[in-house]
């Protein structure tokens, strides 16, 4: 399979356009204080918006993408 070494146009317009929209639901959520719903150990489970954003924060300081 060949892999490509640069995200293509439509590959980075759709992953800012689903990073917004989960932003969106998070900060919904947040303000109206529900739960969200996320995966553990292949369960769906219920866990606080200030949780989630906790997650959220990590996983992007750990999975950040360098520029070549």
């Amino acid at each position: 399979m060949k892999t490509l070494s640069t995200p293509s146009r439509a590959g980075v317009q759709a992953e800012r356009a689903l990073k917004k929209a989960v932003a969106r639901v998070l900060e919904e959520n947040r303000r109206l204080g529900f739960p969200v719903a996320v995966m553990r150990k292949g369960k769906a489970v219920s866990v606080s918006t200030a949780e989630a954003l906790r997650v959220v924060r990590e996983e992007r300081a750990t999975y950040t993408v360098k520029p070549r």
